[in-house]
Formats: C-alpha cells, structure tokens, sequence
C-alpha cells in the first residue's frame, strides 16, 4: 500500500512540474527596447521561481489570447493605445491589470504565484531596478505563422472575468502613467 502510494506522489509532483503545452504556438524572438511611435509596448515578465514552473501561463488582452508562457520568458505584445484589461490564466486563477496604455511608451507587467494560492498580475513602475535583469531574459511572442485554435470554453471564462473587471467585483492591479517608461 505505501509503495502504491509513493508511485501515485511521484507521479503527481512529476505532472506538476511538466506542465501542459499551452494555447499558443511561442517563438524566441529578439528583445525590443523601445517601444514603436504608434504602439505602446507590453512585456509580461514571469520569473522561474522552481514552484508552479511547469504550469504555463496564458496571457489575455481583454477576450484576446496573446500567448502562452512559460517560466523564465519575459512575453513581448504590442498593443493599441488606449484602455487595456490584461489578464494572465495558470491553473484555474486569473490575475488582472487594467489601464489607459500610452502611445511609445513601455510597460511591465510580473506574474506573480504566491505558493498555491492567489495569483496576481503586478504592474512594475518605470525606476523598478528589475528592469534591466528583465530585460536580459529570454524573450518570446506568439508565432502567428503556427497559430492554434483557441477552445472557446478559455474564451468564455477570459469573457466572465472581464465582466466581474467592469462590475467592480474583481482583483485589479491599475496600470498607470507611473508604470510607463
């Protein structure tokens, strides 16, 4: 019986570390440091911290999926200026920033796990002194040359939580003209 049990843990910690192969099709793609005149640039940092690294994270910008992440990657995403929900999915939890992107300016955003309970998506201001190390991570973005077919079931929970963002009954983390570079 013990035996059985720790062929069951083994297997339990082993699945937990690997992971799933997420959404998205990610390429490696070169660091971008400034953003474009027209664009505001969105880096999704998420650190290798060894627990919950197997899992990946999928990054959302309102009901539009924007890619897979894993740890260690920092997640490269131009977007439009103007009003912004990003949210990040690991595992059942979702983690929400908000807020008004301005055009060529940059942005941070750090996932953040705490243990196995909530998760949030941090907003870093423009002096973090994280930024350079950041900036050095592996980079990658959604390879829109192999795109996957999103299920909609991620689309509809993405659609709930956006809807619990604008009643006011969700956790968000405001993104403001501090946290532009």
């Amino acid at each position: 019986m013990l035996q059985k049990f720790r062929v069951i843990v083994f297997f339990a910690v082993l699945l937990g570390l690997t992971g799933c192969a997420g959404l998205g099709n990610m390429k490696e793609v070169e660091f971008q440091a400034e953003a474009k005149p027209d664009v505001a640039m969105v880096n999704i940092v998420r650190r290798a911290v060894f627990l919950g690294d197997g899992a990946k994270v999928e990054a959302w910008d309102g009901d539009e999926f924007i890619g897979t992440l894993s740890a260690g990657k920092l997640l490269q995403y131009e977007a439009k200026p103007g009003i912004h929900t990003f949210m990040v999915y690991i595992q059942g939890a979702w983690g929400v920033a908000k807020g008004d992107l301005k055009p060529g300016k940059t942005y941070y955003l750090k996932f953040n796990m705490s243990g196995w309970g909530p998760i949030s998506l941090g907003v870093a201001e423009s002096t973090d002194p994280r930024i350079p190390e950041w900036n050095t991570m592996s980079t990658v973005s959604i390879d829109k040359s192999s795109p996957k077919d999103v299920p909609e079931q991620y689309v509809l929970k993405a659609k709930k939580v956006l809807q619990r963002v604008e009643s006011g009954s969700a956790n968000v983390t405001p993104i403001t003209d501090r946290n532009a570079l």
